[in-house]
């Protein structure tokens, strides 16, 4: 807590406050003959946040929701609120050679993230119970429909609006623009949903030995999908490694693509883009001259004007960039950015001459980010440009070479981050 910024202490704490609250109340509501049934789905709690999958930066998948669902639509009390406490209190992760546990991580987070989980889990459970009892001939194997559909919209609402204000308080951004960027909780939590009233029809009908039985293909499967993203990471990494190898061999544009990436995700960002649009463009951006490894060292790093030849050739590296990305499924949408982003709105741009709407906005957003730290960056044919006359060239192009848009956008993320600098290279 030592340092935190007053706002976020005080949120922080205030949801502690409200978790312990409903812990509480789930302690003190807890009847003797459930206490064995709520430490094994505690177990299962753990297992499955302990197992969660990083999708990216943003994104993760955990089969903690679907047990937590369980857990209200069997028990019915606040008992819920035990188990999404203990559940993220506990978790253990093996990370880089070693494990993260309670006793080596940020208690303050673990009872942060608990106390948000028993907040949801309690007000859903309330909702669920409230339901069935007013609604109680739409049951179906010992479940309420409606009660259900009612408790998992209000678990929705409330886990992303909590998480959303935690986010506009940490990154200083509106809770309109924190909400879209976590919407995909919602898909997430909806997509578990079938799973959690699968394994409570399970417990109440079998008893916790068929959960066991239903949970173990439910790992088999998680660890094959974590070692398609594992490969899957390995292989975007080795692309990577390429372009990181073909911008070493010219200190004018080493760090180019990450800068590259760096603009290119503000300009989005600036634009509202979706969460997952902007990792795409991330993406491309950090690969988006990997073509260039076909083009001769002699025509990328020639002093003067190239021959007619040689810039053909260089125009070919869109094409020959999405040839090397188009071959991997989860890089097919990052490859068409590439391929156009040095398409101009007045089609005079290359491989295929689109012209405004024709180029997709994800590439249109490469091409300015492109440009400007080109022009803002030593180059062997001249010194980086200021900023501003970098600013003035766009804005002129903009409806001709660059979507007038998102240089508006890049105007507006510079000057509201305050990225007014020359970008130097070599001294």
């Amino acid at each position: 807590m030592k340092g935190m910024p007053l706002k976020l202490k005080a949120y922080t704490l205030f949801i502690m406050a409200l978790g312990m609250i409903a812990l509480y109340f789930g302690i003190i509501g807890i009847k003797p003959a459930e206490i064995s049934g709520v430490v094994f789905f505690i177990i299962l709690g753990v297992i499955a946040e302990s197992l969660t999958i990083k999708l990216d930066r943003n994104m993760c998948v955990s089969m903690g929701f679907a047990i937590g669902l369980a857990v209200v639509l069997i028990f019915q009390s606040n008992v819920a609120s035990i188990f999404g406490f203990m559940s993220l209190l506990l978790w253990v992760e093996y990370r880089d050679g070693a494990f993260i546990h309670i006793f080596n991580s940020s208690v303050y987070k673990r009872i942060f993230n608990g106390s948000v989980y028993a907040i949801t889990l309690a007000i859903a459970g309330l909702v669920y119970n409230t339901v069935a009892v007013r609604y109680e001939t739409l049951t179906f194997l010992n479940l309420n429909v409606f009660g259900i559909l009612c408790s998992i919209l209000v678990y929705i609402l409330i886990n992303i609006l909590l998480y959303a204000i935690l986010m506009s308080i940490l990154e200083n951004m509106p809770i309109r623009k924190t909400l879209n960027e976590i919407m995909w909780l919602a898909v997430n939590i909806l997509g578990l949903s079938p799973l959690g009233i699968l394994i409570a029809t399970a417990y109440l009908n079998y008893g916790w030995f068929a959960v066991v039985i239903f949970f173990g293909p439910l790992l088999i499967a998680r660890y094959s999908f974590k070692m398609y993203l594992d490969m899957r990471h390995v292989y975007f990494e080795t692309i990577s490694a390429l372009s990181n190898a073909m911008e070493a061999k010219d200190k004018y544009t080493q760090g180019h693509s990450y800068r590259v990436a760096d603009y290119a995700v503000g300009i989005a960002e600036q634009m509202e883009l979706k969460a997952n649009k902007i990792e795409q463009i991330r993406t491309a951006a950090t690969l988006h001259d990997i073509g260039k490894i076909g083009v001769a060292d002699s025509i990328l790093n020639k002093n003067g004007k190239l021959e007619e030849n040689e810039y053909l050739l260089i125009q070919k590296h869109p094409e020959l960039g999405a040839k090397i990305l188009s071959g991997v499924d989860f890089l097919a949408e990052v490859a068409n950015i590439i391929k156009y982003h040095h398409e101009r709105c007045d089609g005079k741009g290359y491989p295929e001459g689109l012209t405004d709407a024709q180029i997709p906005i994800e590439a249109a957003i490469l091409t300015v980010a492109d440009a400007y730290d080109a022009m803002t960056s030593d180059r062997p044919y001249r010194r980086a440009m200021d900023q501003s006359v970098a600013i003035k060239i766009l804005l002129k192009e903009s409806g001709s070479q660059f979507n007038p848009i998102v240089v508006k956008a890049l105007q507006e993320y510079l000057n509201k981050n305050k990225k007014f600098r020359v970008i130097s290279n070599v001294s």
